[in-house]
């Protein structure tokens, strides 16, 4: 074995081992029985250890495009896990859009147990919970202690989902108590199985939600307003902002920069929903475009079936084209599903490993907070030609090191997702002109998230005045606004590297065209073969010469 698969094997062992919670996610069975320790000295012995990792691959020199892939993904996974780790349990794990809470809810029972370890370690898992949420506002009112603590608003949000939850009533048909038996346990013990996490839930977890709660509610009284959400009015704040940027982008970018970049994206839009909305709707002033687009009730759904229907039916078109766009695709098969919670649309990656199939999850529970308009754009970027055919395709891949398989960095995995929906315009794949509005209505977001992520954090804007830019700005129904809102609050930086991502892979197949012997379904497959690289790494991976050092 040489010196940096070691090394990758060890960054992949620490990845795992040292952070279980993130597994949730992937269903991923490792570790299965454990949360995370947030503890102080925990987090500082897993963040040294991270950079350790990264300053031992940083250190080798490595031939051959598929070392150095290999090389620059394992420094800057290693560094950016240890930077973006800073602040996270205090203002990111008790807020209501990507907290801990919403993983929970969104994935603890999707878990393809197997056997009765396996079972076991779930119960275990369970049983555990309530210390983990006990450990967690330790450590947040320990931060408050030192003037970080989160917004008021998304503490007393978090605790009334708990609160939510337990008004529903207790049993065998409760969410916390809807993960399958282990597959190997026969009928009667596969019965005395879901007794016992009845059991667990009712007596242990349920409990410790209500304790949790309480201790949301009571640390609100110590949180922010809404008018100061930014890192910028904490001490320190704009230094960590700085790094937060790094550590999604792996590119050193300013905020003042990316804010620019963001306005000059918005004008560009507007031209666009000028030319492709404008003649469908009989209007010419683009906030009278956002505002029907927006408010007029015939482009909304009725029905939670029908936005099943209508995705599958575009991952259906997706899969059949993809065979002239691609050389390589993934072996397993993409289903659009329903779920009631969490975000808006996200996918879950196949593990070859367990035989957890690939997933694209769409929230269902207000069928009338999606317009009919954007659903095939989602689709095509949580699926195919989006989040499936890179993170499934790199997950099914042996010939990659298991930390190219199943880690990523931000600006890549969602730059490919965001490049795939105006790439499926070019396949041909959305079936109406008004679908094609919905690609429109999506970079928007990505767009606005460029001015407003900056602006909360680097420049001082206010919840309220980040809701009000991006309404101004897009036809995005104020009330997902918000949610948008509430995330870049709660996750500084993540959400700047869609839109550079794109930026960057369109620049670089920009380049790539210029050969004569440009090919398509190779520019692709040359994206795609060693996984998640950074946006330097894929620069020179796709259009030769030595990669950049990152």
């Amino acid at each position: 074995m040489s010196a940096l698969h070691r090394i990758a094997d060890d960054l992949y062992d620490h990845a795992t081992s040292s952070n279980p919670t993130a597994l949730l996610w992937d269903g991923k069975l490792d570790n299965l029985s454990e949360w995370t320790d947030l503890s102080p000295h925990a987090r500082e012995e897993r963040n040294r250890r991270y950079l350790e990792i990264a300053a031992a691959a940083e250190s080798l020199a490595v031939d051959g495009p598929a070392a150095r892939a290999l090389r620059d993904v394992v420094s800057t996974t290693a560094r950016s896990n240890a930077l973006l780790d800073a602040w996270e349990p205090e203002l990111l794990l008790v807020s209501p859009r990507m907290g801990v809470l919403e993983d929970i809810m969104s994935f603890i029972t999707s878990f393809p147990l197997a056997t009765a370890e396996h079972g076991e370690d779930y119960l275990a898992k369970m049983r555990r919970m309530p210390t983990m949420l006990d450990q967690l506002m330790d450590v947040a009112g320990a931060a408050a202690d030192e003037g970080r603590v989160a917004l008021r608003r998304h503490l007393l949000d978090t605790a009334a989902t708990a609160e939510e939850y337990l008004a529903t009533p207790a049993g065998p048909e409760e969410r916390l108590c809807g993960q399958a038996p282990p597959s190997d346990l026969d009928d009667a013990d596969a019965d005395a199985w879901r007794n016992r996490l009845i059991a667990v839930v009712r007596d242990q977890v349920r409990p410790g939600l209500a304790a949790y709660a309480a201790r949301l509610r009571a640390l609100a009284e110590r949180g922010r307003p809404d008018d100061r959400p930014g890192l910028v009015h904490l001490d320190g704040g704009l230094d960590m902002y700085r790094k937060h940027i790094w550590g999604n982008l792996l590119l050193d970018r300013t905020p003042e920069d990316l804010h620019e970049l963001g306005l000059a994206q918005v004008a560009r839009l507007e031209d666009e929903y000028r030319t492709i909305a404008g003649p469908l709707l009989g209007l010419g002033d683009v906030s009278e475009i956002y505002a029907r687009l927006r408010d007029d009730p015939s482009l909304r759904y009725d029905s939670a079936d029908a936005l099943i229907a209508d995705a599958t039916s575009a991952l259906a078109r997706a899969e059949v084209a993809a065979r002239d766009w691609f050389r390589v695709l993934p072996r397993s098969r993409c289903t659009a599903n329903a779920t009631d919670f969490g975000a808006m649309g996200y996918y879950s990656a196949p593990d070859p490993e367990t035989g957890k199939e690939p997933r694209f999850y769409v929230k269902t529970s207000d069928p009338s907070s999606w317009s009919t308009y954007e659903l095939e754009g989602l689709t095509f970027h949580e699926a195919v030609p989006g989040h499936h055919l890179q993170v499934g395709l790199a997950a099914e891949d042996d010939s990659l090191h298991k930390v190219q398989r199943e880690l990523f960095n931000t600006a890549y995995a969602e730059g490919w997702a965001l490049y795939a929906e105006r790439l499926a315009d070019e396949m041909g794949l959305y079936s109406t002109p008004m679908a094609r509005v919905g690609m429109l209505l999506n970079d928007s977001m990505r767009a606005c998230r460029l001015v407003v992520d900056t602006g909360i954090h680097a420049f001082g804007w206010s919840r309220e005045r980040a809701i009000e830019y991006v309404v101004d700005h897009s036809p995005i129904d104020p009330a997902h606004v918000a949610q948008e809102v509430d995330r870049y609050i709660s996750l500084p930086g993540q959400a700047l590297a869609y839109m550079v991502g794109r930026l960057e892979i369109q620049a670089i197949r920009a380049e790539a065209e210029k050969s004569p012997d440009f090919d398509i379904r190779d520019f692709h497959d040359r994206v795609l073969r060693y996984g998640a690289v950074p946006l330097t790494t894929l620069r020179s991976q796709v259009l030769g010469g030595a990669a950049p050092e990152v």
